[in-house]
């Protein structure tokens, strides 16, 4: 869902009281997905219960899996064994079957067939400034202030630094070290795009 190239930047246009949000067309990934820990069991994380835990990211069919530990390590480079790890079941690992008795905690992502991510992307918004205590752009937030122009929930949030501003030193953060100036836009569900592609 992540996309630097300034290229593909364009997708929101604004004209008067138009809003224009166009398809978003690349490959569709989810976000990272977290919906189980390794008490009990294990760390399992089947497809069934990532659509139940997170309908509006997880797909029913998916083409790709991956995995890593909530720390970053891909599952492969790990010394666990795991039960599953397909795009059929998902992925299960079981702690009475590894050697130190316990799995990592993991989170897994899914690639997906391409009209699971058809939906729109916004423009960049940058609401707030590091002054203060940070840089906040959230949700809540956005839609208070632009109200027609965030969708309420998302799929996907990209967040890029505004490179214009530059650097603005936090003294709430360890060391005082400096929090930049950013800005975010969101992919939204098909349904709010076509919803407020019309005149408002």
């Amino acid at each position: 869902m992540i996309n630097g190239s300034e290229d593909h930047f364009s997708n929101f246009i604004r004209h008067q009281s138009v809003f224009h949000f166009n398809l978003v067309s690349e490959e569709c990934r989810t976000r990272w997905l977290n919906g189980d820990d390794p008490s009990d069991e294990g760390d399992v994380e089947s497809i069934p219960q990532l659509i139940k835990t997170f309908p509006s990211h997880a797909c029913r069919n998916p083409i790709g899996i991956e995995a890593k530990t909530t720390y970053g390590i891909s599952a492969k480079n790990t010394r666990d064994i795991f039960l599953s790890y397909d795009v059929t079941f998902g992925f299960a690992c079981i702690n009475k079957e590894q050697e130190a008795g316990r799995c990592e905690d993991y989170q897994v992502l899914l690639t997906c067939p391409s009209d699971f991510c058809q939906g729109c992307r916004t423009r960049w918004f940058d609401f707030d400034n590091p002054t203060g205590r940070g840089d906040y752009e959230t949700l809540l937030q956005l839609e208070m202030v632009f109200p027609n122009e965030v969708c309420s929930q998302p799929v996907a949030i990209e967040a890029m630094t505004v490179s214009a501003t530059g650097q603005t030193r936090n003294p709430h953060t360890p060391g005082g070290r400096r929090c930049q100036d950013y800005k975010v836009r969101f992919t939204c569900p098909l349904s709010f795009c076509l919803v407020h592609n019309q005149w408002s």
